[in-house]
């Protein structure tokens, strides 16, 4: 089960999330907070972009039920092909205690990353 709850709007373009996950076989949830920053373009040219990364935040220390893990760069930049269609480049660099989450998604073992583009696909309408 996953959650993702706002903690803190900083700007109308920037707020904190704690992000919880489910756990692989073997290994504890993760959790992380993540400061998430969207920029719409200045130029048409230009794609949109949606950078994530891990922060701290005295208010949410790790949790004994959670292993935090964090996201040292991450998120996608949507670049505009015609008004009717779009590419989206997803990215993230993460930290050896989130490589399972990834070896389980290019394993197929988990779906994580489809679900993470529906949940863009959501985001983006």
């Amino acid at each position: 089960h996953r959650t993702c709850e706002l903690l803190q709007a900083v700007s109308e373009e920037e707020k904190i999330y704690r992000v919880t996950s489910a756990p692989m076989t073997g290994h504890q949830p993760r959790d992380f907070v993540i400061l998430v920053s969207q920029r719409r373009p200045c130029r048409p040219q230009e794609p949109y972009t949606v950078a994530v990364r891990s922060v701290t935040l005295r208010a949410v220390p790790p949790s004994p039920e959670f292993c935090r893990s964090e996201i040292l760069c991450g998120g996608f930049q949507i670049h505009s092909n015609s008004s009717s269609s779009c590419t989206v480049c997803y990215f993230n660099q993460v930290t050896s205690g989130v490589m399972p989450y990834l070896a389980a998604n290019l394993t197929g073992s988990s779906k994580s990353i489809e679900d993470t583009a529906l949940e863009c696909i959501k985001f983006l309408e």
